[in-house]
């Protein structure tokens, strides 16, 4: 417990609630994110299955990250978590099936590939502040957004572009307890990967969006 109250430079090991405002309130963004796609994928008349999907966990990573920066313990820990991987590997099948047409047991090799070494990489809080766990996935977004280019997917470069964010992202957390001011970087984490999670659900959104237009 006491090594939570310590991963973030704005808490410094304060156990209050509000200890973190800032990195609490920017969780807002995942849910920015969430309605700004549930709007545009409303517009296009494409709220399927698999964007309903992604709303709800994009909007679950920022319920789950606002209850870790407030209620320091094991199990909000693994509310924060365990939203992330589930929108990983609900994004890395939907996108690899169907945007980018592989095979369904490519794209399951992709995500056990991906979820497995972030794990393995999560003890690791050396070097990059424990920022290991989410290389796997940079990785893989860059590559399928290297295909979403190939395949001439609508607005082909979001993906590229939502590696590229994330990759500041990264940079963000790793520097947040080296910064000298006192609330850290790690809220342009949270600010980041609201932009990240909007950038990867709206190609999904036009995907789905230019199927539907084919099939008329």
């Amino acid at each position: 417990m006491n090594s939570l109250l310590h991963l973030y430079r704005e808490r410094c090991g304060h156990p209050g609630f509000w200890a973190e405002p800032v990195n609490a309130v920017t969780n807002a963004s995942f849910l920015i994110a969430a309605i700004a796609a549930w709007h545009l994928a409303a517009r296009r008349g494409v709220l399927t299955e698999g964007t309903w999907t992604l709303l709800v966990l994009a909007a679950a990573i920022g319920c789950g990250s606002f209850l870790f920066h407030t209620l320091v313990n094991r199990w909000t820990m693994w509310l924060d978590i365990v939203p992330i991987a589930l929108f990983q590997v609900a994004f890395l099948w939907l996108a690899g099936r169907s945007m980018l047409q592989f095979s369904a047991t490519a794209t399951a090799g992709i995500i056990v590939l991906v979820i497995g070494l972030s794990f393995a990489a999560m003890p690791l809080h050396r070097p990059l502040n424990g920022s290991l766990f989410y290389f796997p996935a940079l990785i893989a977004v860059a590559a399928y957004g290297v295909v979403a280019v190939l395949r001439s997917q609508p607005e082909p470069w979001l993906l590229l572009a939502a590696a590229s964010v994330f990759c500041a992202a990264i940079v963000a957390r790793s520097l947040d307890r080296s910064v000298p001011f006192a609330v850290g970087t790690h809220f342009l984490w949270h600010l980041l990967n609201g932009a990240v999670l909007y950038l990867a659900m709206r190609a999904w959104v036009l995907h789905v969006a230019a199927l539907r237009t084919r099939s008329i």
